[in-house]
């Protein structure tokens, strides 16, 4: 789409449900793809948005597209005070698909973490071993974009949520490591040790993997006992496979078992099926 919101309605709402993956969304095709729609279906409207406009008879994008703004801030007034004129004018730009800001080609700000996280149904994962083949999984995949960034971190971070429906955890801790990484073994390592220290048992429900303190990967720190230049060389010709023939030309076997949530990934768009 030629605005950042369509460009995003577009991929929500769309583009996963096509065999490419593709779908232009502009002002030729917005009236009759995007209006019909239900409201819920606009970016930002969760569900209280959802069931106050539904209150007031608007159930479809186009019914806000389609007022004038004055009276639509009038509307929402009535709804939910004097103080939302600035919400109500940005739902209007939204089902109109204005969106006044610039599309930037860079990030401004220098980047200070590498993440990756997974929400889990926690019934599915009780036992440990099920757990450490989805965080070796997400380190893989922490690993792969921060190479892909050019960086590396030397602080290790894992945030992890448990449960069993009467009883919960949370934690997040972090571990320094002697040489900043991007490299998988070391970084699995480093989880595995913060995971054994810290999981109380109950069944995971959400798992979060970062690494920070990063630096240039153009500086790497030689091994007495690994060739590290070498796994890293090995690791970057994974990803490019990887890049160029899609996330399922190369797994680990680990990752064809039950348990395993690379495959499933691999099936999405944006972490939606298509």
């Amino acid at each position: 789409g030629p605005t950042k919101v369509l460009a995003k309605t577009a991929t929500d709402n769309f583009a996963k449900k096509h065999p490419d993956g593709i779908y232009r969304l502009d002002q030729s095709n917005i009236e009759t793809d995007l209006w019909p729609l239900p409201i819920h279906q606009m970016f930002m409207v969760a569900s209280r948005m959802t069931r106050r406009f539904t209150m007031w008879g608007i159930d479809t994008i186009g019914h806000v597209a389609r007022m004038e703004l004055p009276a639509f801030k009038k509307l929402m007034r009535r709804m939910m005070g004097k103080q939302s004129d600035i919400q109500a004018e940005y739902y209007w730009q939204t089902a109109r698909g204005i969106d006044p800001s610039p599309v930037v080609s860079s990030i401004s700000a220098p980047l200070k973490s590498v993440s990756h996280g997974k929400t889990l149904r926690a019934s599915l994962y009780t036992r440990r071993e099920d757990i450490e083949v989805v965080l070796l999984e997400l380190c893989i995949e922490v690993c792969r974009r921060a190479r892909r960034l050019g960086v590396q971190g030397r602080v290790v971070s894992l945030g992890m949520g448990e449960t069993d429906g009467k009883r919960a955890n949370m934690f997040n801790r972090q571990l320094t490591l002697t040489n900043p990484t991007s490299l998988t073994h070391e970084l699995s390592e480093a989880v595995l040790r913060l995971f054994n220290e810290y999981w109380q048992g109950l069944p995971a429900s959400h798992i979060m993997i970062a690494l920070n303190q990063l630096s240039s990967d153009q500086i790497q720190q030689l091994d007495l006992f690994d060739d590290r230049h070498k796994i890293f060389e090995l690791e970057k010709t994974t990803d490019a496979i990887k890049d160029r023939f899609g996330d399922m030309a190369i797994m680990r076997a680990s990752s064809m078992l039950e348990a395993g949530v690379a495959r499933e990934r691999a099936g999405q768009i944006g972490g939606h099926y298509k």
